[in-house]
């Protein structure tokens, strides 16, 4: 009984634990579909205009400076908490 009551916590942890950091990837997912008018994938300056938190971020978060911001751009960026917080 307490080998199966263990084991039922563990399992809860690790899907607690996995959806805890998996929400931001949701959270940058959501955003640029949200966004993505062209569905390209991606959010462009244009795109952006409509967030004004996101587009005064932009030049910071767009590190390779193509001019869009790539769901991996947001992934290495600590930016996005703002933009999400203050959408």
């Amino acid at each position: 009984m307490k080998k199966s009551l263990l084991i039922g916590l563990s399992v809860f942890t690790l899907a607690l634990i996995q959806a805890t950091l998996s929400a931001p990837a949701y959270a940058q997912s959501d955003l640029i579909s949200e966004m993505d008018q062209d569905e390209d994938g991606m959010i462009s300056i244009r795109e952006a205009v409509a967030n004004p938190s996101l587009l005064a971020s932009f030049g910071k978060i767009d590190t390779d400076g193509d001019g869009k911001i790539s769901l991996k751009e947001l992934e290495e960026t600590q930016l996005l908490k703002q933009v999400i917080k203050q959408a």
